[in-house]
């Protein structure tokens, strides 16, 4: 069973993630359908339609700083808002504020983790929350009310190049952005773990006495960085007498809050769609563009297929395989941006609950394929069970047959011999 599909390789956010990847070219994807019909053996079509995305739920901590404008796809913009979750327990050497000689945020990204040029300078500006970040949260949140935009806390100019770089530094698999933050607040968060330290056992407590921090960009076009790891350092002395009796000060550096699955953080994204794809979308042609901008909607043709089944019954009467095919023709941007790594496919009324309850595909209402590029194939297998479901039933309904397709990444993890899997909603 096959879809041609014309592929959009700009990769600039994806619209869905399944855990992260290490493929760090692949942040997004744009997914073109000019031929919006399938075959089967030249007797089975299937017609799509693009749908908008409102908005995608957080349920990654990757989150995306900057803002690029590529030809052909059009000008996102992405920034976040997170909490943060404490350590247990604080260095016991650190015993007063008064040690404390600076804060600061570290955002760190794998070199390459970015879409764009990675010398062009910006900026980011950090704010301190003034609300609370709630669950659910998504995409299209206006992040205004959520800090006071008169008080930034800190901000830096960078580049993600390793031109600047020592050559220690270049060859580490790891880019670091240090923006310093108020001293006042390292003290505060301090104070709080010396009155209350139940606090930095309960990340829901703390949250209630540090709301988090929003992370913008705060000038500079050309690049959308993909953060992997976030967190805010302490840096503090402790005197103490060396060997020879002598008085010495030591310096330390105490990460001692960062993101983590435990606590929400939200990439805010902003997305305008290209004139040309617009233009494409009104004359009838079927388009995936990520990050939050359209999805494709299609009907699965299980009814045909069932009706063939049955008819040559005697000459199938043991089903191996149902596979479904999607051919993708990348399409030149101005980034030369990549097609995206996977492809979900997941029905149309169970893709809420797929990514709310962050389930994996099960073969029977969601399947994922990873693009072969020496065919420019994504081939969804192992759709048996689905076939064997719809054939046990009386009736089949819209429900049943109607699909979504959109991008993802994909990741495992293993446990003894054991391999899990994660899906969430990706920005």
């Amino acid at each position: 069973m096959k879809i041609n599909l014309l592929l959009s390789g700009l990769f600039i956010a994806s619209s869905a993630v399944i855990c992260s990847c290490d493929d760090d070219n692949n942040i997004g994807s744009s997914l073109i359908d000019i031929d919006a019909s399938i075959t089967v053996d030249d007797n089975f079509q299937v017609t799509g339609k693009s749908v908008a995305i409102d908005g995608v739920q957080s349920r990654t901590i990757m989150q995306l700083v900057g803002e690029i404008e590529a030809e052909g796809y059009g000008k996102l913009s992405a920034d976040f808002l997170t909490q943060f979750m404490p350590v247990a327990e604080i260095d016991p050497s650190l015993s007063s504020s008064e040690q404390i000689d600076g804060f600061r945020l570290l955002l760190m990204h794998k070199p390459g983790a970015l879409v764009g040029d990675s010398v062009v300078p910006m900026g980011v500006e950090v704010y301190r929350l003034t609300k609370s970040l709630e669950a659910p949260i998504f995409s299209n949140l206006d992040p205004t009310g959520y800090f006071d935009q008169n008080q930034p806390i800190g901000g830096q100019v960078y580049t993600s190049s390793n031109s600047e770089l020592s050559d220690s530094l270049a060859k580490l698999n790891y880019r670091e952005i240090f923006v310093d933050l108020p001293v006042e607040l390292g003290k505060e968060l301090f104070e709080i773990y010396k009155s209350n330290p139940a606090a930095y056992n309960d990340p829901y407590l703390f949250n209630d006495l540090f709301k988090g921090l929003y992370v913008r960009n705060s000038f500079g076009s050309g690049r959308v960085a993909k953060i992997g790891a976030t967190a805010m350092q302490i840096l503090y002395h402790r005197d103490t007498v060396n060997a020879a009796g002598r008085d010495t000060t030591i310096n330390h550096v105490g990460t001692f809050y960062s993101i983590s699955p435990e606590i929400i953080t939200n990439n805010s994204i902003r997305y305008e769609m290209a004139p040309s794809l617009k233009s494409r979308i009104a004359n009838g042609e079927n388009l995936i563009i990520a990050p939050a901008g359209q999805e494709v909607e299609i009907e699965f043709p299980i009814e045909d297929v069932m009706a063939s089944y049955r008819n040559n019954k005697s000459k199938l009467s043991v089903i191996n395989d149902l596979t479904f095919t999607v051919v993708g023709r990348p399409i030149q941007n101005s980034y030369d941006i990549v097609p995206p790594t996977d492809l979900l496919l997941v029905l149309k009324s169970k893709k809420k609950e797929f990514f709310e309850e962050s389930k994996i595909p099960d073969s029977e209402t969601s399947f994922y394929a990873t693009y072969d590029s020496s065919t420019g194939n994504y081939k969804f297998t192992s759709m048996r069970p689905y076939l064997l479901n719809m054939l046990s039933k009386a009736t089949v309904t819209p429900d049943d047959y109607t699909f979504i397709i959109t991008p993802v990444e994909i990741s495992t993890e293993s446990t003894g011999n054991a391999a899990y899997g994660n899906v969430v909603q990706y920005v």
